[in-house]
């Protein structure tokens, strides 16, 4: 499934200026317990290893199948003529039915690799009896996406990732392409379903929440658009459900919504809602906006009609 992230840089400029020059993204598959860089200084193909070679694997009568690149399975046999098979017979052995996907890597060890680069690239074993290997079936690897180029200019960058899933969670940081300066990490996110509608028809709110102290605060807030579909961008948007949106522990919030859309948005905890059309803008600050905007639930007080008495 293809998520996407997007990343915004208010700062875009002063950190240039510090000199970072890349963003790099990364993701964790384990609810935020460990984290592996997905971007690199360029995009690479997806590889898996074997285990080391004692000095042979054994591999007569054994069977391996996988998938590149999520195309048709192939089934590489092993002759069981010969049992102790070096790694290079090996790697020979599956060249043969699948040219040029196998090679030897510090002379002890089988590397499968994709002739593609950037996250499309994937390598899955779906079968293997031969314990030497150290394969499993549904073990899968996938190529790395080359690391986002920083523009003093931009302040919004999307990075989509063909491998990831909602439930995978993903941050970011800023660096000389790997070196110093290397920057803090940003609040994890969840990743999101990609849009299907262009970006250019969508506008990043953000805002930034403090208590009275000038303490970051974790502010929420309760999204809805109105109740009857809008015609934007060649398409209907439906009411569906409301969305909740959470700060981070700075107290930063984001979120992206379509340009022209009438939407209603609540402070929640507070009584302050908020109505108004999102801004034909890349990006736009969500209380700023909100703040000039009408409250649909402002009751109009009518002024108490005068009577008329007859003496």
């Amino acid at each position: 499934m293809v998520v996407q992230l997007t990343i915004l840089v208010g700062n875009a400029a002063d950190l240039v200026g510090l000199g970072y020059t890349r963003i790099e993204v990364w993701q964790s598959k384990d609810q935020g317990n460990s984290y592996q860089e997905i971007t690199a200084p360029s995009a690479v193909s997806a590889f898996l290893d074997s285990k080391d070679a004692q000095t042979t694997f054994q591999m007569g009568g054994r069977l391996l199948k996988f998938v590149i690149d999520g195309g048709s399975e192939v089934s590489v046999d092993f002759s069981n003529i010969l049992e102790q098979w070096t790694p290079t017979q090996v790697a020979n052995r599956i060249n043969e039915v699948a040219p040029g996907v196998a090679s030897v890597q510090g002379g002890t060890k089988v590397r499968l690799t994709s002739p593609t680069t950037d996250r499309v690239s994937s390598v899955e074993v779906t079968y293997n009896d031969a314990a030497d290997l150290g394969w499993v079936g549904g073990q899968t690897a996938y190529g790395l996406s080359a690391r986002l180029t920083l523009n003093g200019s931009i302040k919004i960058y999307s990075f989509p990732d063909v491998a990831g899933s909602p439930s995978d969670r993903y941050k970011w940081r800023f660096s000389a392409n790997g070196s110093n300066p290397i920057s803090e990490f940003s609040a994890p996110v969840s990743g999101q379903v990609a849009p299907v509608i262009n970006n250019s028809n969508l506008s990043v709110g953000s805002a930034q929440f403090y208590d009275a102290f000038g303490n970051p605060m974790k502010a929420q807030i309760l999204v809805g658009i109105d109740s009857s579909p809008q015609a934007i961008a060649g398409g209907s948007v439906m009411q569906g459900s409301s969305m909740k949106v959470s700060a981070d522990d700075t107290g930063f919030m984001q979120l992206s919504l379509v340009r022209g859309l009438k939407v209603r948005v609540g402070i929640l905890g507070t009584s302050f809602v908020r109505e108004f059309i999102v801004p034909d803008a890349p990006t736009f600050d969500l209380l700023a906006v909100m703040a000039t905007a009408p409250d649909p639930y402002t009751v109009q007080t009518v002024p108490p009609l005068l009577i008329r008495r007859s003496v």
